[in-house]
């Protein structure tokens, strides 16, 4: 029965996930990538911080030494990974970029294999290499010079950076996890984030040409409600469910859910922006999900030989 509750909040966790393409693409179309990704970071952080205000203190009691793991994950995981994401719709659309989003456990497998000692059998390998020509068929659509030609490339690119982002963020998360409620986790990491957003939101470089005060008067009110869409239902609900389903499920298991990503996007964005699916992402989504299922459902939990110690 707890097993049941965990499935349904990952569940809910990535159908909510699904959507928030939809909707980050709607305030970027107002905003740049850093300012309504700050937008959104306050206003979850306002809703973290009241909500810490009832937690006891001694929950909320995080070591120095943790305390630096949480701010690398701050960024792999909000900071970092949003602007690597709002940057890509730009360039691409939401389908293609759920779409990427799901190959975050072939990164998830591709990492356990090199850096846990936990094997890849032919199975598995198979698996990723069918995922692998799901992305290209996908990115090129199904014309091999679209692979270094249109802008979609550029965001397509960058969505598959922010796959392996998410794996990395799901990864490091475990350690975390053993110590310390994931609400108050994911609360931390997202006042972190804002904290680290102010100086770039707030000033002219490389990512916000202009300060987020010279702009504020011309947010419109469909942004604010996106942000705030955003923060309540995909940040606070979503990642404390996918973070229960880390500490309960584990990694793997949990990064599994993401096949769900791409079909409620797909919904989602035929609905507000009308964007349809070419013959081409069909066949490659087909081929990319069926990688990742072949590579879940024959994955080897079993650690590989040490070559070492057969020699002694």
């Amino acid at each position: 029965m707890k097993n049941t509750r965990i499935y349904l909040w990952v569940l809910l966790t990535v159908t909510l996930w699904g959507t928030s393409f939809a909707f980050s693409k709607i305030g970027i179309a107002n905003l740049s990538p850093v300012h309504f990704l700050f937008l959104r970071v306050l206003f979850s952080s306002i809703i973290f911080g009241l909500s810490l205000m009832v937690i006891p203190r001694s929950k909320k009691i995080i070591s120095l030494k943790d305390l630096y793991h949480l701010v690398f994950l701050s960024f792999i995981g909000i900071s970092g990974y949003f602007i690597v994401q709002y940057s890509a719709l730009k360039y691409t659309t939401t389908i293609n970029a759920s779409l990427f989003i799901a190959i975050s456990p072939i990164f998830v497998a591709l990492y356990m294999h090199f850096s846990k000692n936990e094997s890849i059998n032919k199975l598995q390998g198979s698996g990723i290499l069918l995922s692998f020509l799901g992305v290209c068929l996908i990115i090129t659509n199904g014309k091999i010079d679209g692979l270094f030609s249109g802008t979609s490339v550029i965001g397509d690119g960058l969505m598959i950076i922010n796959a392996a982002m998410l794996a990395i963020f799901t990864i490091s998360t475990k350690d975390l996890l053993k110590k310390y409620d994931p609400f108050v986790i994911i609360a931390y990491m997202n006042i972190s984030a804002l904290i680290t957003l102010i100086p770039v939101a707030f000033t002219n470089n490389f990512l916000s040409k202009t300060s987020f005060f010279s702009v504020i008067g011309d947010i419109q009110s469909k942004t604010y409600l996106a942000a705030l869409y955003l923060a309540m239902f995909c940040t606070v609900i979503g990642y404390y469910g996918w973070y229960r389903g880390i500490k309960e499920l584990g990694a793997s298991r949990t990064s599994v859910f993401n096949y769900l990503n791409p079909l409620v996007a797909a919904i989602t964005s035929n609905l507000l922006f009308h964007e349809e699916m070419t013959t081409y992402t069909f066949l490659g989504s087909f081929l990319a999900i069926s990688g990742l299922i072949v590579n879940n459902k024959f994955k080897n939990n079993s650690p590989k030989k040490n070559s070492s110690r057969q020699q002694i």
